[in-house]
């Protein structure tokens, strides 16, 4: 790797300027300031609110029939109307996106640690702030005169705490020596208790009344030399020759222990390695999990003496900087490891990091697209073991789903909307028309079976069958023919967020029978199950009714513009430039739509996004990044790097995280997988080297370790557009077919083979 870290030659000014660190359960916040060092905390489970039983709606079922007898008359405003009294939670659900003060709750800042050094009015110099994210680490340096100061700081992914080490060395007559230091600690946090002795600073507290979960943090000391006073919640330490700092969060959430005994235990064994040796092994563990995947565009490589900000800057005034491209994948998949890593939760719509207590749309997860395309990235880039807490959280909510089902619809099997939290809110939303969105448990199934197409895990299969079985036993239960074309359908349902203009009214509408995304995610759905059950060779009834179903459904169509219809009828909508891009579900993430397999729908998809960018589409992050992936399936390379660049110009932040606005991961996540796409594709049944490479990348460049279904990974070197060569590992041996140059290449693989292909 040519370059992985992010650096800058001053403090961060906003909370979006700092340095994100973490290790899957922890994070920080990074802002260098000199004076008073700022650190702000998070946990992954730190989460107010508690299960909300009473969230699904028993009234729905008993207006099921009403509501589709309306639907199927063309009379779709009274539909809405109805559906907005009955298809939507009891309660207040998420708060329309602030969960804070309510049963579902909201992911919370774990505090903020400030360090203070210094006097306001010092005189610095040689001030530089980084993020090495190839070994996880953190560095804050400066200079006040002939004194260097040095801070390190780190998440532990084996000890399970967040290290600081503060040094300072002076240079007297050419000799450098350590020089004391001195310093004091204080912890902030609402509604928490604070008190400190001994050497640590403990803050604890309860949610929502006692009815959520308890949490503390604890923040360590440990000095080579120099005193020790705790008083008033603070930590003073003078003249020391260096000071170790040691800070664990942990709550109540799925474990028994007490939170404040489980803290200060974990931090105790971290003391007992020392920082030397947690610096070196939190190192070595994110070189090991970064390392196995790279990208060279042949980049200017002159332009990492640069600082972070002022690359980003230049490109937003039109300058090129292939190297911050790949920077800022690699820090896409760093951000993931960061986030997902040995948890409990998957990563949410701001991974693991919030400055806030009531943190916008409660930083849940979304599953009408946002959750999902946080994982994208993780087979093909090879992280699939960061798949595992994903995995492990759509079985939890599937339970979870099951009464829903029943309360709400009346079905069997399980069900999942637009949103869900860690107490598994399964219930739609407290507005129906995006709140209702059904089949975002059936999306959350696609990663399921792609699990299994890359890794051919048989006892994972096993384990997961039962989730997608269940899920589309919903299915076979909801669905209901409409009458107008004979069609089995969803409805009510919603094409995720988005409106159309009804016929009728010209009122803006968003109920509906039988939308293109509903259609083309339970097609997969009801593919994949069937398949699932032949290979574990179980369930022939099932498997039998999941394909007699699925070829019910509606076609994909075309409609007047020559796009992919969204919806049923080829309706106008208000918003055309509209973020979500779901009658595309098709094209991305599935492989229903393909050059070879359905060409006009190939055709009518980049109409589809033409269409959408003309109006203004893209416009958020992760919207953005869902588009270059888009392109990339369609093999249009140039609009790849066109949105690229798009994305770092109109949706970064100076720290590279996305902003939808404002802050939400899924764009580094989904850009990353856009990437990928770009340089690698095996949805097709064959896997093709680089499908989408755009001119400006054309010259010469290489990748290595990117992972294809069937279990092999790839490395392959091009010059000016042309494969040179290519060398394929099978991880679980099988045929592997290969497309390079307009050339298919097979080869018959057992487990552990490489093969390396020179191309003239």
């Amino acid at each position: 790797m040519k370059n992985t870290i992010l650096f800058y030659d001053s403090p961060a000014k906003e909370w979006t300027d700092a340095l994100a660190l973490g290790n899957g359960r922890l994070g920080a916040m990074v802002y260098g300031e000199i004076a008073k060092e700022r650190i702000q905390l998070n946990e992954e489970t730190l989460w107010s609110g508690y299960f909300d039983e009473d969230a699904p709606n028993p009234e729905c079922a008993k207006m099921m029939d009403e509501m589709r007898r309306l639907i199927f008359e063309g009379k779709n405003a009274e539909a809405e109307k109805l559906a907005s009294q009955y298809m939507i939670c009891r309660g207040d659900g998420s708060g329309y996106g602030h969960g804070y003060g309510h049963a579902y709750g909201s992911f919370e800042t774990a505090g903020e640690l400030f360090i203070d050094m210094h006097d306001n009015d010092i005189s610095v110099t040689d001030y530089r702030r980084e993020l090495d994210i190839l070994h996880g680490t953190a560095k804050v340096t400066y200079k006040i005169g002939n004194t260097e100061y040095i801070r390190t700081i780190f998440c532990s992914p084996d000890a399970n705490v967040t290290v600081i080490k503060l040094e300072s060395y002076i240079t007297e007559n050419g000799e450098k020596k350590p020089n004391k230091i001195s310093t004091s600690l204080e912890f902030t946090r609402e509604d928490s208790e604070i008190s400190s002795g001994g050497s640590s600073i403990v803050c604890s507290g309860r949610f929502s009344g006692g009815k959520g979960i308890s949490y503390a943090t604890v923040i360590d000391t440990d000095t080579d030399g120099g005193n020790i006073e705790c008083n008033n919640g603070k930590i003073k330490i003078t003249n020391a020759d260096s000071v170790k700092v040691y800070i664990n969060t942990a709550t109540s959430y799925k474990y028994t222990t007490d939170p404040l005994y489980r803290a200060r235990a974990i931090i105790s064994d971290a003391k007992k390695s020392g920082f030397d040796r947690l610096s070196a092994d939190t190192a070595a563990f994110f070189e090991n999990m970064l390392g196995r995947c790279d990208i060279d565009l042949n980049a200017d490589d002159s332009k990492n003496n640069i600082p972070t900000d002022k690359r980003l800057e230049a490109v937003k005034n039109g300058e090129r900087d292939d190297a911050l491209v790949e920077l800022y994948w690699q820090f896409g998949r760093y951000l993931l490891i960061s986030s997902s890593y040995n948890c409990v939760l998957p990563a949410n719509l701001q991974g693991l990091w919030s400055a806030d207590y009531n943190t916008i749309w409660s930083a849940d997860y979304h599953i009408n697209i946002n959750l999902q395309m946080n994982y994208w990235l993780a087979e093909i880039t090879n992280l699939a073991e960061l798949e595992e807490v994903h995995h492990r959280y759509i079985k939890f909510i599937s339970e979870n789903g099951k009464r829903t089902a029943q309360i709400q619809y009346n079905c069997g099997g399980w069900v999942a909307h637009t949103i869900t939290n860690p107490w598994g809110f399964t219930a739609p939303g407290e507005g129906v028309s995006w709140g209702s969105f059904m089949c975002a448990g059936a999306w959350c199934c696609e990663h399921l079976w792609t699990h299994w197409e890359f890794s051919h895990d048989m006892d994972f299969l096993r384990e997961y069958y039962p989730v997608m079985r269940d899920c589309a036993k919903f299915f076979f239960d909801f669905l209901v023919t409409d009458p107008r074309t004979g069609y089995l359908v969803t409805a009510p349902s919603n094409s995720p967020e988005n409106r159309y203009f009804d016929p009728e009214t010209h009122e803006s509408i968003a109920i509906c029978a039988g939308p293109t995304m509903d259609n083309t995610i339970l097609y997969e759905l009801f593919t994949n199950t069937a398949e699932a059950a032949r290979i574990l060779g179980i369930d022939e009834d099932i498997a039998k009714k999941a394909i007699e179903i699925r070829d019910q459904l509606p076609p994909i169509k075309i409609g007047k513009h020559g796009q992919i219809m969204e919806w049923q009828e080829d309706y106008d909508e208000p918003e055309p430039g509209h973020r979500h891009l779901s009658p595309l579900y098709g094209l991305h993430p599935s492989n229903i739509i393909t050059k070879n397999k359905t060409p006009e729908l190939f055709e009518a998809a980049k109409k589809t996004i033409e269409r959408r960018l003309s109006s203004v589409g893209g416009h958020t992050g992760w919207s953005r990044a869902w588009i270059i992936n888009f392109y990339a399936r369609l093999g249009m390379g140039d609009e790849c790097f066109k949105h690229m660049y798009a994305l770092l110009e109109k949706s970064t932040h100076n720290n590279l995280f996305d902003t939808h606005p404002p802050f939400q991961i899924d764009g580094n996540f989904g850009a990353v997988s856009g990437v990928a796409e770009m340089l690698l594709q095996s949805h097709a049944g064959y896997i093709e080297i680089a499908p989408a490479l755009p001119k400006e990348w054309a010259e010469k460049g290489s990748f290595k370790g990117l992972r294809a279904r069937g279990g092999f990974v790839i490395d392959a070197e091009w010059n000016k557009g042309k494969i040179t060569s290519f060398t394929v590992t099978s991880e679980y041996g099988g045929k592997c077919e290969i497309y390079a140059n307009g050339n298919m290449y097979s080869y018959d693989m057992k487990t552990g083979d490489t093969v390396t292909e020179k191309i003239k």
